[in-house]
């Protein structure tokens, strides 16, 4: 991946999970697939759905728009937007990951954007963290995944953490 793309999509990725806490949020306004892929390890924080100022929206809406055009345009992607694909990669990733025994000791969230997966969460045993990534890199279309993942429950998560249910965004 060219540096330019990769810092762009970290950019990107920024943006969509750190936001001014003065300005209010907004939860997931692009609809992104985000949801708990597997549910057996109690005491996992819970990582934050995809959240923006209204300034980020506007910022990285041409972002969204822009990416995979030029994929688009020269023949080697079947949709015009990278965000086109990721309904499909969340409905074929989720069932995997909660189909696989080796999995079911983990409490772990999957965020889909722009053909990148972002597994967030906990897990028992180190070994299930490069099990999770091979599954999720399996998946057709994805062409990146990153791991945000905690080994137990103990520690500060490397993630930023849901709004307690009383504090709404």
């Amino acid at each position: 991946m060219p540096p330019s793309l990769s810092a762009a999509m970290l950019v990107f990725l920024a943006l969509g999970h750190g936001a001014a806490a003065a300005a209010p949020l907004i939860v997931n306004p692009f609809h992104d697939p985000f949801a708990q892929a597997t549910h057996g390890l109690v005491g996992c924080p819970t990582p934050s759905p995809p959240t923006y100022t209204r300034a980020e929206i506007r910022e990285v809406e041409h972002h969204r728009v822009e990416r995979g055009n030029s994929c688009y345009l020269a023949g080697k992607c079947r949709y015009a937007s990278s965000f086109d694909y990721d309904r499909g990669i969340a409905t074929a990733l989720l069932p995997a990951l909660r189909a696989d025994p080796a999995l079911r000791d983990s409490a772990v969230w999957v965020l889909v954007q722009g053909r990148v997966v972002q597994l967030s969460g906990c897990v028992m045993q180190g070994d299930q963290i490069e099990r999770l990534e091979a599954i999720a890199r399996a998946t057709p279309d994805v062409q990146v995944v990153l791991s945000d993942l905690l080994v137990g429950t103990r520690g500060h998560p490397p993630y930023p953490l849901a709004l307690p249910a009383s504090q709404p965004p």
